[in-house]
């Protein structure tokens, strides 16, 4: 090969090119290393892995190989086993490029009985889509490598409409903004709630919407704070009345529910005892009273601080057939009782109930603000003490809560409010798993700018310029699986006596419409499921168990499934056995392919029985 490609030919396939190269390709995989534990796998594919340039120096790699190859055409038969070995290895490079430019790497996340049928992938995207639903363009985002320019940016989105992106906010909250609203009644009140022994500091501050039942009412421990509205003078005395008196019920009541039957008891008649429940075969075994209760930090039990019922509690064993439910009821607090299995058959749990009541609880300090009359405020308040006041709210008045030196203070009334939410930008904390990213985006065409609106995290938000109607998602970006997972439940076993999980497994339905094909599959650790069934698993999708979260009482089980796609793995299939092919041939079949069978040429004279071993003439 002689002129310019031959010498090109021949800077390819030189050593010192092979030597740049594997050094490179060194250097950057243990930098990569490195990157992923600062970074993470995602950034670490993002930024290196999945990069032209890398995949460019693979591909310098492999055409090293090939010149290497080439120069030594036409190759000798003790050279096959260099050239398969070199095709094996070039033929494993490209597959990997092809995975890495086009493969599929994401998640799906599932709780039990949803479905999905999208892959999503880390990586943030704005989605630009029309009123039909159709993607305009798909913007990648990365603020943390490529930070928005102080003047925004622009992306075009065909005819002549640009999308403007002005801020982007790794976090955001909603800000309440209350205007008046010329003369329709909606009565609003701000108030805010301070103690001096946090230096004043306003700890809650709202604004209260008589009308509204979602804003009417706020908790702060175990106070609450509501606002109602009185129509005349008749509602408003009956609203600010003193409580009537009443006699303490005892140590209250007890009811319990076994086997689709209802039970009531009066406390003191059956605690510390145990008590049939009829002829359900269940009893109730009341094993503790806490008039006060408290839960001891230091002796790690429940105990009580008094002998009033201030905070009354009760510690419940039902037992019956095969099952054992142990109960913590709480008569304040009745969101908090606590039920847990001591031992139960298959559902047993489920078909007992308990709950504890008592007429005369302490139920912490209330307050409660009354509107009108006409424009007037008006306070009522009873604190865990048992005392009663009431009287008129203005802004110069300071309202003791009855919870420790907590007092109440009156910020604004708006009789005619008008709630509107704004969303702003907020710090992000030490914990952002609860942050909420906004992208402040505008339309632009012809000169013509739309008013600048906030794209929320998940949240499509719909942008106007004119007659130009289109659709806006923040989020990681997605892709059509093409079927339909649904997880139909999630189990942990665990080592008996710990909280070691010892295996846990997803079981997932696949539905796939366009090919009638509906299977029940199980997915746990080092099991992945592959889906379709393509030879040797090229067309399918492997779903393998990422991550869980077990659910907490009253919610579902949830389960990560790692997703993905390889349209490179028949190559690097096909290399692997290649390279094992020429290394192979080079050294189990050396006597083959090194060994020249050639025959004897007439000059090699051959030692005969009649030859005389020295030589010379008589």
């Amino acid at each position: 090969m002689n002129g310019s490609s031959g010498s090109l030919l021949r800077l390819f396939g030189s050593l010192k090119t092979a030597v740049v190269t594997l050094t490179a390709l060194a250097i950057t995989l243990a930098w990569g290393t490195f990157y992923e534990s600062a970074h993470g796998t995602p950034a670490a594919q993002r930024d290196i892995y999945h990069s032209a340039w890398f995949s460019a120096l693979m591909g310098l790699l492999a055409i090293n190989l090939a010149a290497v190859a080439l120069l030594r055409y036409p190759w000798k038969r003790h050279q096959t086993g260099l050239v398969v070995t070199h095709l094996g290895i070039i033929v494993l490079l490209i597959g990997a490029m092809i995975g890495f430019q086009f493969g599929v790497d994401g998640h799906i996340t599932l709780t039990e009985g949803a479905s999905t049928d999208t892959v999503v992938f880390d990586q943030e995207t704005v989605r630009i889509a029309n009123p039909q639903g159709a993607t305009l363009r798909e913007i990648p985002l990365d603020f943390e490598r490529s930070p928005l320019p102080a003047g925004g940016a622009r992306y075009r989105l065909g005819g002549g409409l640009e999308l403007e992106l002005q801020q982007a906010c790794p976090n955001t909250r909603e800000m309440l903004v209350v205007e008046r609203s010329a003369g329709q009644p909606n009565p609003a009140a701000h108030v805010k709630l301070s103690s001096a022994a946090m230096g004043g500091s306003a700890t809650f501050d709202e604004w209260l919407f008589a009308r509204d039942p979602s804003r009417a009412e706020i908790s702060f421990g175990p106070a609450a704070l509501r606002m109602v509205e009185a129509q005349n003078a008749q509602e408003l005395a009956a609203l600010t009345a003193p409580p009537a008196s009443a006699e303490p019920d005892g140590k209250g009541v007890l009811a319990v529910d076994a086997a689709g039957k209802h039970f009531e008891f009066k406390l003191a008649d059956v605690l510390g005892k145990k008590t049939p429940l009829g002829a359900t075969g269940f009893t109730a075994d009341v094993r503790g009273y806490f008039p006060d209760f408290r839960f001891d930090t230091e002796t790690k039990k429940p105990v009580s601080v008094s002998d009033q019922p201030n905070n009354p509690a009760v510690l419940l064993f039902v037992a019956g057939p095969d099952t054992e439910i142990k109960f913590f009821l709480f008569a304040n607090h009745p969101g908090m009782n606590i039920a847990s299995a001591v031992r139960a058959e298959k559902g047993g749990e489920k078909n007992v109930t308990a709950n504890y009541r008592f007429a005369q609880a302490a139920r912490g300090a209330q307050l409660m603000v009354v509107a009108g009359p006409g424009d007037q405020l008006h306070y009522v308040s009873r604190g865990s003490d048992g005392r009663f006041r009431t009287g008129a709210l203005t802004q110069t008045t300071a309202i003791q809560t009855g919870l420790a030196d907590w007092e109440l203070h009156l910020l604004d009334f708006v009789p005619d409010a008008k709630p509107r939410v704004e969303l702003q930008p907020a710090p992000v904390g030490l914990e952002d798993a609860g942050r909420s990213p906004a992208l402040r985006v505008a339309l632009r065409q012809d000169g013509r700018v739309s008013p600048p609106v906030w794209v929320r995290w998940s949240l499509a938000t719909p942008l106007t310029l004119g007659d130009k109607r289109v659709t806006a998602s923040y989020g990681w970006l997605t892709q059509p699986l093409g079927f339909t997972v649904k997880l139909d439940k999630f189990r942990a076993k665990r080592y008996e006596g710990t909280e070691m999980p010892a295996d846990f497994r997803s079981y997932i339905t696949i539905e796939d419409n366009a090919h009638g094909v509906t299977a029940q599959r199980e997915v746990w650790m080092n099991n992945p499921v592959t889906y379709p069934d393509g030879w040797l698993g090229v067309r399918g999708y492997k779903l393998s168990q990422a991550s869980y979260r077990e659910a907490r009482a009253g919610e579902p089980n949830e389960t990560t499934l790692g997703v993905v796609w390889d349209p490179g793995w028949p190559l690097k299939f096909l290399g692997f056995w290649t390279i094992c092919l020429g290394i192979f041939i080079m050294y189990y079949m050396r006597t083959y392919f090194f060994n020249s069978r050639q025959p004897a040429t007439p000059s090699e004279p051959k030692a005969g029985r009649n030859q005389p071993a020295g030589g010379g003439a008589r």
